[in-house]
Parts: structure tokens; C-alpha cells; sequence
């Protein structure tokens, strides 16, 4: 099974991250899909434990079920991450750290969007513009980050980002806001 090599400081801006996602929304009774969630799957189960059910969607370990947990290993394929998931179902799909790493995010959006149920949201949260040169430093010079990560980065967010996300999608802004310094970002889109 692949992990995730984190060390404290990456450990520390996931946990900022995953706190925007409760200031934004109770988690409990909901039914969640968190894509591109990574591999510490404990940490994952306490996170979301007030949820009703979990869908977990990486590229990361072997397919598994637990409790009210599914872990879905898309193998890097929207065509089969279309199939294998039902369509109008989620309230909330969770994209955290993860368009900045996609060539095509809009690709990705416009297969879950389908799988949101009539209330359902999106929440996106990824790198500000103002912090490219400060992660960059972090990871390559001061090599204190995940420098592999920092090198897939294919853009940086700012509310025009998202804006032009979002008419490729069809959906809406509902929130857009900075946090950590204004470092990093986070959108609701429905």
C-alpha cells in the first residue's frame, strides 16, 4: 500500500485545510465524497465520523470497505470513476488540495457534479497566487515541505481561477474565500 510521505509542516497545513471544510459545514448524518484523499485512512475516519456514509477516491491503495467507509481506487480513469459511482447522490464532494494538480480540473468536476444530489455542494480548496514563491522556497530550498508535490502544481488559485472553473463546469460560486494569510484558498460551487 502506497503512503503519503507528510512531514509535520505538510501534516499542520492539511489539518488548517480540513478545519475550513467544518467551519463550513456540519459533516454529521451527510454523505461525503472526499477525491484525491490521500492514504491516511485513520485520519480520514475520524474526520468524517459524524458522516453517514464516506467515499474515499484516490489512486492510492486497494479497494476496501469499512463500516460506513468505501475507498475507490480510480486508477487514474474518469471514464471508470464515472461508472462505479452512482449519479445524485453526495451532499458534499470534496476536492482538498487537489484541482492545482490537474490538467484539465473541469474534467473531474463535470463527472461529480453528477453525482451530487439537489442540494448538494462542492468544496474546493487549493494554493493562493501569493503562495508560490513561499511554497516553492519551503520545498526546494529550505526543503522542508513535499517538493513533489510542490512540482505538480499546474496553477495557482485566486477568485478568477475559480470563476473561469466555473463556467466550465456550469456551476456557481456560493463562497469564495482566502485563509491561512491568505495563502491558501477555498470555494463552495453548486
Amino acid at each position: 500500500m502506497y503512503i503519503n510521505s507528510y512531514n509535520p509542516i505538510d501534516k499542520l497545513i492539511a489539518f488548517l485545510r480540513s478545519n475550513e471544510l467544518n467551519k463550513n459545514f456540519s459533516l454529521k448524518n451527510k454523505k461525503i465524497l472526499d477525491f484525491g484523499c490521500g492514504s491516511d485512512f485513520k485520519k480520514l475516519a475520524k474526520q468524517y465520523a459524524m458522516c453517514r456514509e464516506i467515499t474515499l477516491v484516490d489512486r492510492v491503495s486497494n479497494d476496501f470497505i469499512s463500516d460506513n467507509i468505501k475507498f475507490i481506487n480510480y486508477k487514474n480513469d474518469l471514464e471508470y470513476l464515472r461508472n462505479i459511482i452512482k449519479d445524485g447522490y453526495y451532499d458534499i464532494i470534496i476536492l482538498s488540495a487537489v484541482i492545482e494538480h490537474l490538467d484539465h480540473p473541469e474534467n473531474v468536476l463535470n463527472i461529480l457534479k453528477l453525482k451530487l444530489n439537489k442540494n448538494g455542494v462542492f468544496f474546493l480548496t487549493a494554493p493562493g497566487k501569493k503562495s508560490k514563491f513561499i511554497l516553492e522556497f519551503m520545498a526546494y530550498k529550505l526543503k522542508i515541505i513535499n517538493a513533489e508535490l510542490v512540482a505538480e502544481h499546474k496553477r495557482y488559485y485566486d477568485e478568477k481561477e475559480y470563476d473561469i472553473l466555473s463556467k466550465k463546469t456550469n456551476l456557481s460560486i456560493k463562497k469564495f474565500y482566502y485563509f491561512e494569510f491568505g495563502l491558501n484558498t477555498a470555494c463552495i460551487l453548486c
